[in-house]
């Protein structure tokens, strides 16, 4: 039995390192889980299709073929409200300061650097049903969409210092990637795995997010 739920509010972020192949990197100090997530906006790129167009010797229209346009990869603009400093290196490269155990700093991704490895996003957000009844209502077990980007990579973005929240944002693209399997966490809920060819995904999880913590997690 299908179920048709909205999607609002995004509550938690996981992002787990990749090396350049595009596989997990398994181990500590490999992923974070983060609720200070405040917003992701996807928006894909396509290649324009091909357009012919013959005429006749009266100028009229005579051949038209047009082909469909081709998805190339999404686009990410990331917002965070923290400057969680072991998930902005895992999402852009860079350098950590430390003083004895405790990361008290970090240095964007310097001029010239070689690009860091990707790595794999997702995003939980609350499965919102329809009726007068709106979030109070029942959703059963499945109460979150979970949102993957198998493969991710970003640059850090503007910096702005004012009598206000400094945000942090960052930029980026999602490709697919064969090797997400089962995910970073064996925790996909889908009977099937994820589809080779795509860069975005999205499911009904009944587990919801695991939970936030301002460290490297394994």
């Amino acid at each position: 039995m299908s179920v048709c739920l909205g999607s609002a509010r995004v509550c938690a972020l996981r992002v787990t390192r990749l090396n350049s192949a595009c596989q997990i990197v398994a181990g500590a100090n490999n992923a974070v889980v983060s609720s200070a997530i405040v917003r992701l906006q996807s928006s894909p790129e396509y290649e324009t299709g091909d357009e012919f167009v013959q005429k006749n010797g009266c100028g009229d229209i005579y051949l038209l073929v047009k082909t469909q346009d081709k998805l190339k990869r999404v686009n990410l603009d990331l917002e965070l409200a923290t400057r969680d400093m072991e998930l902005l290196e895992l999402l852009s490269g860079g350098n950590l300061y430390t003083d004895g155990p405790d990361v008290i700093g970090f240095s964007r991704r310097g001029v010239g650097e070689a690009d860091p490895d990707p790595v794999s996003v997702e995003i939980w957000t609350k499965a919102i049903p329809t009726g007068a009844g709106g979030a109070c209502a029942a959703v059963g077990a499945a109460s979150w969409w979970r949102w993957v980007y198998p493969r991710a990579t970003f640059t850090l973005g503007d910096v702005t210092h004012e009598n206000g929240i400094g945000m942090v944002s960052l930029k980026g693209y999602a490709d697919p990637n064969v090797y997400w399997g089962n995910g970073p966490f064996n925790d996909w809920p889908a009977d099937e795995l994820l589809d080779e060819n795509s860069p975005e995904h999205f499911v009904l999880d009944t587990a919801g997010p695991p939970t936030a913590q301002c460290a490297d997690i394994t």
